[in-house]
């Protein structure tokens, strides 16, 4: 066969044309085992890729790489290859090529083909398909192929690559009035009006920093949050076709109409004079939670969630029902409702015992979040302040209060002993929330898919909220409802004033939503103290010490707040981790002693060990960093955060936690990403 030298090369790869050019730089080497490598010329530089070592030089790189050849320590030598004439990313042939004959190809013809080019047969894959690798006679492997394609017998002849994987890196959502939705990061200047033309809320409406951190949780998390949760939203109607519902045609689930049992959602209503209107309301609500990136640059809080929408334009006890069981049966991961009666009353024995179930069993016993409205009619008709009543007081659900772009409570929100927590939305002198709408067409029987800048009210703090829990559940999708609960009562900004002993206010519960700290709270990669507005606590766990009952407790958390006494109003004095042991003293009023004036809750507290036996070992895995000369160890689940170390390839770790994302937790505030980590 001709040997002539193929400086570029095009040929057929996955189905496509694909055409390389030999590097004029770089060459690779695989070394023989235990050989001694050649010595370094101080012009050349190297990098490891996998078991080959590319060699780096601004010149004379072929003639180098006939004297690496030459060297008995060297197994193999191969030049580098570029796609087109690019030079940022080498592509090195691993000496393997996959050969897929022509069916009922002669056995015979087929081993005399790969003859002539030396190849020898390493796998047979099925009848007509092989791999192969090159020897010593043999051509280079980019050469084999353009050979071997030539052959009217081979349909498929492919080399096999070495490279780097492109770490691709999360970009902020982009768009005309990505700005406009200051709820999701306030810079505290100017923004555009999405529905008026040429017009801008100035800069006297915000103050800076007066937000949710949606933006910093996305940059933080490296996405938009999971596909895999869905959020039930419990209102009037829904314009499903709306780019924002739609998303890229799998976001709607399981759509319900709880007052007629169909699956129709959509908004519109016959008033009582025969005309026809719509309700936009649900649309909204809808995508302030989840709404999908769409071309205008307008997006919810939890953009990659499903949404279930669930239509409940009238209010009685058979619908509300069944819309929250709807959204249970249907595997609803968070509700959100922004809807209230008329006038306060209570809820009915049937309903309550159906939304205690609907939270407390949801989510295969995990628990469902529910995000409920505070209502928007304070004072009431009569000028007489109003408190929150019926959905919001559920003691399962979070009731969500308003604040606004700079964050002062919101004077309409109603308020009272139920508040949780506040969600960015209008009022006062603040500016409203940017999120999709409809409208009715021209025609009068169409909808319109459109935009508006004044949407607001706890309707719109709710699911604001409920979307930041998906980027919550996101980062740990085993929180329960009360974990979820306890994370967001204890990472919330406290703004305003009034807040009593326990760092409840009447107006804003316990205080604005961070998403940030309630994401890296979830991770276990901080834990700001309860009750304040973020200082990072992170304590040593308790000493360790022998009990006297002989019996040991593993931490089921992905953090646990360690306790000066048995109750949760007690300061904080330490935490621990999930999977961490600790021995147990005594019980009291729920809580284990774990030593002298330090106290967890039993709740995440798993008895491993009881009668004076030995405790197991903690629930932990043993790795060793490979795949890369060296890793660097992080001080949290990302590379946004920290460099705090670096470990070399071989070096041993303990596993003491693993997030969804891949991140391997190796010590305290020490986190390394899992795919250097071979486990052994």
């Amino acid at each position: 066969m001709a040997t002539k030298k193929v400086n570029k090369a095009t040929f057929t790869y996955g189905g496509a044309q694909l055409t390389l050019s030999k590097s004029k730089t770089q060459a690779a080497v695989r070394y023989t085992s235990g050989g001694q490598k050649p010595k370094r010329s101080k012009s050349e530089t190297t990098e490891q890729f996998r078991d080959f070592e590319v060699v780096s030089m601004k010149r004379g790189i072929d003639q180098k790489l006939e004297q690496l050849r030459a060297s008995p320590a060297v197994s193999v030598g191969t030049h580098v290859w570029n796609v087109a004439e690019g030079d940022d990313m080498p592509f090195i042939p691993s000496g393997y090529i996959y050969v897929q004959f022509k069916p009922q190809t002669d056995n015979t013809r087929e081993l005399e083909l790969l003859e002539n080019l030396h190849l020898s047969v390493r796998e047979r894959i099925d009848d007509d398909a092989y791999r192969v690798q090159v020897t010593a006679e043999s051509p280079n492997p980019i050469k084999c192929v353009v050979l071997l394609q030539r052959q009217r017998e081979i349909t498929v002849a492919e080399p096999e690559f070495i490279t780097k994987p492109m770490m691709r890196a999360f970009a902020q959502p982009a768009g005309r009035f990505i700005a406009t939705q200051w709820h999701l990061e306030n810079t505290g200047t100017q923004i555009p009006i999405i529905d008026v033309p040429n017009a801008v809320f100035g800069s006297s409406q915000f103050r800076r920093g007066a937000d949710a951190k949606v933006k910093e949780t996305w940059s933080f998390l490296q996405g938009l949050g999971s596909k895999n949760l869905k959020i039930a939203v419990i209102d009037t109607g829904f314009d499903v076709e709306h780019p924002q519902l739609r998303g890229d045609g799998t976001k709607i689930r399981n759509t319900f109409n709880a007052a007629n049992r169909s699956a129709d959602v959509s908004p519109w209503f016959q008033a009582s004079d025969g005309s026809w209107g719509i309700f936009s309301h649900g649309t909204s609500c809808a995508a302030v939670a989840a709404g999908a990136w769409d071309t205008e640059g307008v997006l919810g809080a939890c953009p990659n969630a499903r949404i279930i929408p669930i239509k409940l334009d009238i209010l009685s006890d058979d619908a509300i029902v069944k819309a929250f069981e709807h959204a249970l049966l249907n595997g609803a991961d968070i509700i959100s409702c922004s809807l209230g009666f008329p006038q306060p009353v209570p809820l009915s024995t049937w309903v309550s015992n159906t939304i205690t179930k609907v939270a407390l069993q949801g989510r295969g016993g995990l628990g469902i979040p529910i995000f409920i409205a505070a209502g928007n009619a304070n004072p009431a008709s009569n000028n007489q302040p109003r408190l929150i009543s019926d959905f919001a007081t559920h003691p399962n659900v979070m009731c969500i209060t308003a604040s606004n772009s700079l964050d002062e409570p919101s004077s309409y929100s109603f308020y009272g002993p139920n508040a949780f927590m506040t969600g960015p939305t209008n009022g006062n002198n603040g500016c409203g929330i940017t999120t999709a709408s409809v409208a009715i067409a021209n025609d009068g029987r169409s909808l319109e898919h459109v935009y508006v800048s004044d949407f607001g009210g706890t309707s719109s703090a709710a699911p604001l909220v409920a979307g930041i829990c998906g980027l919550l559940l996101t980062a740990n999708p085993n929180l329960s409802l009360a974990q979820i609960r306890s994370i967001f009562q204890q990472t919330t900004d406290k703004i305003g004033s009034g807040y009593d002993a326990s760092g409840r206010s009447q107006r804003l519960g316990y205080g604005r939503v961070n998403a940030i700290k309630a994401v890296k709270m979830a991770l276990g990669n901080s834990a700001p103290a309860a009750n304040t507005g973020g200082g990072i606590v992170t304590p040593a766990p308790p000493p360790a010490s022998t009990s006297t009952t002989g019996m040991k407790g593993k931490v089921t958390s992905p953090f646990l707040n360690v306790r000066s006494g048995p109750a949760s109003t007690n300061p904080k004095v330490a935490e621990l981790h999930q999977g961490d042991v600790v021995n147990l003293f005594e019980k009291s009023s729920g809580f284990w002693r774990i030593g002298q004036g330090q106290y967890v809750s039993a709740d995440y507290i798993q008895v491993i060990a009881s009668g004076g036996g030995t405790a197991p070992a903690p629930a932990t895995r043993q790795g060793i960093i490979a795949n890369s000369p060296t890793v660097n160890v992080r001080s949290g689940p990302s590379t946004a955060n920290a460099k705090v170390a670096v470990l070399k390839q071989g070096a041993r770790v303990t596993i003491f936690q693993t997030t969804p994302d891949g991140w391997h937790r190796i010590g305290t505030g020490q986190w390394v990403i899992g795919k250097y980590v071979q486990e052994v």
